[in-house]
């Protein structure tokens, strides 16, 4: 605790990959919207080479990844009460710094490590869902070292069939995803995904329908709440990052689908986060395929917090404060971390 008596919270944005801008923005909308007559918020910035906490004045400190702790101008020593995750990408949705805070026993706000390490390996993922009946798509796994051969690109056309995605399997928004309409072009697809620096790419089967995307954060009882259902409608071939960040999508809240739909997509949602053992605010895109059968894309364990992302959306369509969802979040990992 700080001088006030209030838990220092730091939030944490960049990270190691090609969302740190994302993040960064993600962080700051936590930053701006936190409750200051309930906590103390510090950016703490998360590079490959150095972490560090901005300070007053325009001023850091370094952070000591021993002990997550950084040293004031007085020299005295600060500690942090919880951490707010908004590292997009390797290495705040891959497990990497849940388990270090873990190790460290900070509480943070997120799913425990496994579970965000699960929804952050696509192809394990959906496994894991398509194991207890939710719908996914057919997918196939390829590792680095695995000859491309004519008669191995022939076998992948023939199991999730043309056209298809091929996409890193670890990795958020869409980086380094190719839709391929045949099987001349799969080689090529499957090497600008290892080209991101993942060890594994995933080919999966096209899911035709309509896209959507579903948040969920804690109730006013710390329960898991879902938000309104949103639609994306995009004019790029698939919802990629251009899409996402540079406004090639229209993105309607609360989505124009009957209320059965809705309950449908809603229900699949709910599911695909307890099996995953997702925890406190999550994202999940889902395609209704067919008009009926809600098939699970992406479960996103640190979903985008920029006033251009979807979840801030739903959370204004459905009349929930910002300050709100993040007390709410803050409240229920320090008092899990007292009990």
């Amino acid at each position: 605790m700080n001088h006030n008596g209030l838990p220092k919270i730091a939030v944490l944005a960049g990270g190691y990959s090609g969302e740190a801008a994302i993040s960064i923005k993600s962080a700051s909308t936590i930053v701006h919207n936190i409750d200051r007559s309930k906590y103390t918020p510090f950016t703490v910035r998360i590079d490959r080479d150095l972490w560090w906490v901005e300070l007053e004045g325009n001023t850091r400190a370094d952070i000591d990844r021993e002990s997550f702790t950084w040293k004031d101008s007085e020299g005295v020593h600060n500690t942090f009460d919880a951490v707010f995750i908004m590292v997009h990408g390797t290495p705040g949705e891959d497990g990497i710094l849940q388990k270090y805070f873990e190790t460290l026993e900070i509480p943070f706000s997120t799913g425990a490590s496994d579970s965000v390490c699960l929804t952050f390996n696509k192809f394990k993922a959906n496994n894991t869902l398509r194991a207890e009946g939710i719908c996914v798509a057919d997918s196939i796994e390829i590792k680095r070292e695995e000859v491309l051969s004519e008669s191995r690109m022939s076998d992948i056309a023939q199991i999730v069939k043309m056209p298809c995605f091929v996409k890193p399997n670890k990795g958020g928004s869409s980086l380094g995803v190719t839709r391929v309409e045949n099987t001349m072009n799969l080689r090529a697809a499957i090497e600008f995904a290892f080209d991101t620096g993942c060890p594994t790419v995933v080919i999966e089967s096209l899911l035709e329908g309509r896209e959507f995307s579903v948040g969920v954060v804690p109730d006013e009882n710390g329960t898991p709440m879902v938000l309104p259902v949103t639609e994306i409608i995009t004019e790029n071939v698939f919802f990629d990052y251009a899409a996402k960040y540079e406004g090639g999508s229209q993105e309607i809240t609360p989505a124009k689908i009957s209320s059965e739909s809705s309950a449908m997509i809603k229900e699949t949602v709910v599911k695909a986060t307890e099996i995953l053992k997702c925890k406190w605010m999550v994202r999940v895109d889902i395609i209704l395929v067919n008009g009926e059968n809600p098939a699970v894309i992406e479960v996103n364990s640190v979903p985008g917090f920029t006033d251009e992302s979807i979840l801030p959306q739903q959370l204004s369509c459905a009349g929930i404060k910002f300050r709100d969802v993040i007390s709410r979040i803050l409240n229920g990992i320090l008092d899990e971390h007292t009990k």
